[in-house]
């Protein structure tokens, strides 16, 4: 299969650098607070 050139403009999904970025920080001991892929694990604050 022979794919268009301009995929080739295509790099890596940052998202998951941050992720893998803060699960290391986890492992390490650092509380963190996903909010890089997809919902947030609490709820969000009611609005005025």
């Amino acid at each position: 299969m022979e794919f268009a050139k301009r995929i080739s403009r295509l790099g890596t999904e940052t998202a998951f650098e941050v992720l893998a970025k803060a699960q290391a920080l986890e492992r390490a001991g650092r509380e963190i607070i996903h909010l890089e892929i997809g919902e947030p694990d609490f709820d969000t604050p009611p609005t005025s």
